[in-house]
């Protein structure tokens, strides 16, 4: 009989267990439906055209919001100051304005919801009430913002105080009831949601609503914040991906779906310098990056549970104005702030991009805890949009095994806590590489602590170069240098034209949605050529 010595064994079971280690996790993105026509990942989205100069608009407000493209977005609506019920007719036309353009530049699907109702007595004057949000709506779609699918009577069942018809939701369901009659009796293609409580803890307010107000719902929504839940929690996809079941649940349970309204990273909440102070906690410090990671993960238990939508709050930061908090969870500042984007940015931005509808969700299994995934598959082309999120503190090989897999590579894009790929003006990253499927498996290495999409939604085919560019000095123009140069050039025709860069002896000084550039930077000093590059919707660049 032969002994082995226990240094032999020891090395053996090292060596097996290093094998193991290595051998890659695998992720199965299986033919099992988890949903039919899911909308996408998106924001709440307002977007403050009304303080945003023409140029800021072009080349930061419309120009991100085009590149990021989001499915889906919640938005305020916002009665004349002082007056709840009355119209305020700029704010409205301002209003009208953003949905129409969310709706031609992104295919936008829009939740309203009115910040607070009017505090209003039983009977006559809240059926006065509900016929003033029915004008609004109406409006609103009149204008040609036919992208407004649904509405919320109370932001976070808010009506005096924050929160406080959660303690009063027979009145909720009063105001509900009015704002159904009017709906219908002048159908008006809006669905009615309910009950757009926040935070989970308040969900309960779910099951009152299924229970006593069903029929005068069209849909049911929520919102929560990860307070309390650092940004590396590694117990948080689990715990919200139950929660999301559980709405969604409930929510099919009467023949209805469930939407995410709003949802964030850890919140901090109080007062610095005389103002209230509403922003997450990990911006600003070394877990922002972790905050983008934890926001992606709320996304994918969102998808996977069956959610409808969701709008991470918010695409931008709010201004600051006298008389009011500062809000600053935006995925990039405001222009006083240089719209300097956060590490979240490219992050989420790649989900709203990528994970967006209509689309079919299928489930995914993965055979580690600390991997996490979500798969879609775009309905009008078959397209696949697949989120890997690597919770390890180490680099993880993956075996993808799809039930499907289609005809061409896909383009693979990284998000690394470790080093954010910031770029300049907000562009999302450049794919970092391409990956065909062999016998239905892609393999990969995901970086520690990251996520990988990988996506077939996308083409190869660039656009047309930029014809008709011609460069001027301003001359003496307000507020302008007299040396300052206006670049004009010709509008590229292609469907899916996205924005154009401006280069200035091959140095990018800018991008814009328009086909005018005025160049009144430091570069203007210096000699040499301006070019400018048409970017397509699959992220291709034209030839100078």
């Amino acid at each position: 009989m032969r002994f082995v010595s226990r240094c032999a064994l020891a090395a053996l079971f090292l060596v097996l267990s290093r094998a193991a280690a290595q051998a890659p996790v695998k992720i199965e993105v299986t033919r099992d439906l988890v949903r039919e026509h899911f909308r996408g990942v998106g924001f709440h989205g307002q977007l403050f055209r009304d303080s945003a100069t023409p140029e800021y608009w072009d080349q930061v407000i419309a120009k991100r919001w085009r590149e990021l493209n989001p499915g889906f977005a919640r938005v305020f609506h916002q009665w004349a100051r002082g007056n709840k019920g009355v119209r305020d007719p700029e704010a409205l036309e301002a209003l009208a304005r953003e949905l129409v353009f969310m709706k031609q530049s992104a295919d936008t699907e829009v939740y309203l919801t009115t910040v607070t109702p009017k505090v209003a007595a039983p009977g006559q004057e809240r059926r006065d009430y509900a016929r003033a949000v029915a004008a609004e709506l109406e409006y609103l779609l009149g204008k040609g913002a036919t992208n407004l699918k649904f509405y919320g009577s109370s932001n976070e069942l808010t009506l005096r105080t924050w929160g406080d018809l959660n303690r009063d939701l027979p009145t909720y369901r009063d105001y509900h009831q009015h704002l159904f009659d009017e709906f219908r009796q002048r159908k008006l293609p809006v669905k009615l949601l309910a009950t757009d409580a926040s935070p989970v803890s308040y969900w309960k307010s779910l099951q009152w609503a299924a229970d006593n107000m069903d029929g005068i719902t069209d849909v049911y929504g929520g919102h929560h914040y990860a307070t309390r839940q650092p940004a590396d929690d590694l117990e948080f996809y689990d715990w919200f991906l139950e929660r999301c079941t559980w709405a969604v649940g409930l929510a099919r349970s009467k023949g209805k779906d469930f939407i995410l309204g709003e949802f964030g990273p850890g919140q901090y909440q109080e007062l610095r310098w005389g103002k209230r102070w509403d922003t997450p906690e990990a911006f600003g410090t070394p877990m922002e990056a972790q905050a983008g990671l934890q926001t992606a993960e709320a996304s994918l238990a969102a998808v996977n549970a069956g959610s409808y939508a969701m709008g991470y709050w918010t695409f931008t930061d709010y201004p600051d104005r006298p008389g009011q908090g500062i809000n600053q969870w935006g995925l990039f500042k405001s222009m006083a702030a240089g719209a300097v984007t956060r590490a979240p940015y490219y992050c989420y931005g790649l989900l709203t991009k990528f994970l967006r509808g209509p689309a079919r969700v299928y489930r995914v299994s993965a055979s580690a805890a600390k991997l996490h995934a979500a798969a879609v598959q775009r309905e009008s082309d078959g397209a696949w949009s697949i989120a890997v999120i690597n919770r390890e503190t180490h680099p993880v090989a993956v075996t993808i095994a799809l039930a499907a897999p289609p005809g061409k590579a896909f383009r693979r894009y990284i998000y690394d806590t470790a080093h954010v790929p910031a770029t300049d003006d907000g562009d999302l990253q450049e794919p970092s590489g391409r990956l065909a499927a062999w016998d239905g498996e892609l393999n990969d290495t995901l970086p520690a602590n990251s996520m990988a999409l990988y996506t077939t939604a996308c083409d190869d085919d660039p656009p047309a170069p930029v014809q008709g560019l011609e460069v001027k000095t301003v001359g003496k123009v307000e507020g302008l240098p007299s040396d300052a140069k206006r670049l004009t050039w010709k509008p590229n025709a292609e469907g899916d034209l996205c924005y154009y860069r401006v280069f200035h002896n091959t140095v990018r000084v800018g991008s814009t949605v328009a086909t005018e550039y005025v160049v009144a930077g430091p570069e203007r000093w210096r000699s040499g050529p301006y070019t400018v590059v048409a970017v397509d919707s699959s992220g291709n660049a034209s030839r100078p």
